[in-house]
């Protein structure tokens, strides 16, 4: 969660699928798929394709940034 809390704080206005709500429930959503919980609910069809839709414009927002601002090498 403290990646998610500091990604999102830094990038989730400028990379909307960083924007917390949107990124704590791509978390939640893997723990579900990862850490087998009988209690929660099943993952769909639809959140998976609504997954992939955020994860690909999180690609696209992080490739924007990157080409826009490039990290300056380690001196």
């Amino acid at each position: 969660m403290a990646v998610e809390d500091a990604v999102s704080a830094q990038f989730g206005t400028d990379i909307p699928a960083f924007a917390k709500p949107t990124f704590e429930r791509l978390r939640r959503t893997g723990h579900t798929a990862q850490y087998f919980d009988p209690a929660a609910a099943p993952i769909t069809k639809s959140d998976a394709s609504w997954a992939i839709e955020k994860a690909t414009a999180a690609l696209s927002g992080v490739k924007a940034r990157l080409t826009a601002s490039p990290p300056e090498r380690f001196g």
